[in-house]
């Protein structure tokens, strides 16, 4: 499922009297990228996560639109994919143990080709039958990006995703995004980093 728009329609958030954002309006199209940036605790990941519909905005709402028609909030999820320092893998099993049962619950049939493709695309080859456990967060970072790679969303949603990589590994976010771009994804990245916001086309700066 390609062509996704997202669009947010007066979005805003508060917890308590502590306001985030207030009335956000964008629409943000398929081959579009763009970056919501802010100082630390503005609420740069609570926008991602009400996006995906992980959080519920305090007012106004998040629609989804596929070929015109629009995608009701409980058939969104397979149109998402998140990388976020919250997304946690399994220690007790390999890298590719992690992600073969990752996609799986997603409901996404890949063969062990295909899977061994994608976690060479973010240079884990060589390395995939290793226990998380002695991963290092670079590596870990790589794993999310194969998770990526093998559901292909076409809605990707990115925070923070050059953390904990080193100028190699930032090189590869730039081609994935740049890939997922050329294949019409929707792209929304979430960070201070001046060069992933370059990424983008349009920006959403929260203070």
């Amino acid at each position: 499922m390609q062509g996704i728009i997202v669009e947010l329609v007066n979005v805003s958030k508060k917890y308590g009297r502590r306001q985030l954002f207030v009335t956000i309006n964008r629409q943000i199209c398929p081959g579009e990228c763009i970056a919501v940036t802010g100082s630390n605790g503005s609420g740069k990941s609570t926008l991602l996560k009400v996006i995906a519909g992980l959080i519920r905005p305090s007012s106004g709402t998040v629609k989804v639109h596929h070929n015109g028609h629009e995608v009701v909030a409980d058939k969104r999820m397979p149109c998402f994919g998140l990388i976020s320092p919250e997304l946690i893998f399994y220690n007790a099993m390999t890298g590719y143990e992690n992600l073969h049962f990752l996609v799986r619950a997603r409901g996404v049939g890949l063969s062990d080709e295909q899977l061994m493709h994608c976690l060479e695309s973010v240079g884990l080859t060589g390395r995939q039958h290793e226990l998380l456990s002695t991963y290092s967060t670079g590596m870990r970072q790589r794993l999310k990006f194969a998770l990526l790679v093998a559901l292909r969303p076409p809605i990707w949603l990115l925070d923070e995703p050059s953390s904990n990589l080193d100028e190699e590994g930032k090189k590869l976010v730039k081609r994935l995004v740049d890939d997922a771009l050329a294949q019409q994804a929707t792209v929304i990245i979430a960070t201070n980093d001046p060069e992933e916001a370059n990424y983008a086309g349009q920006k959403i700066a929260l203070v």
